[in-house]
């Protein structure tokens, strides 16, 4: 009996540990990212190679940048629009935030110039 209360208290203390454990994250850098590519399709090439979507903290971030990278492999253009469309072809927008979302981190970006800093963050 001894055993099986050992054991369970085992299991509770490391749920308990794996509950408290947050990756580092900063949805607003995550945000002024996405958003400053939207902005500027150029500075995708400062950060391809820096940024990939396991990288987001957010589940709707990581969808919306493979989103973006599917787009930049094309060599189109990522938008409002084109990103919803991207979305939208995956059925994916929905679990993106939808249309209303991009278009909040769009307009809450007013610059795409610190871009390579939020890649850092």
């Amino acid at each position: 009996m001894s055993d099986t209360i050992e054991f369970s208290q085992q299991i509770e203390s490391t749920d308990n540990y794996n509950t408290l454990r947050i990756p580092p994250n900063s949805l607003h850098a995550e945000q002024a990212l996405i958003g400053g590519l939207m902005l500027d399709n150029a500075a995708w090439n400062n950060i391809a190679d820096k940024v990939n979507a396991g990288d987001f903290y957010k589940k709707e971030h990581r969808l919306i940048f493979q989103a973006i990278t599917a787009l930049a492999a094309d060599n189109q253009p990522f938008d409002v629009i084109t990103l919803s469309e991207q979305l939208e072809r995956q059925g994916l927008l929905k679990s993106s935030g939808g249309l209303n979302y991009l278009v909040v981190i769009a307009q809450e970006t007013p610059t795409a110039a610190n871009i390579l800093a939020y890649a850092k963050i």
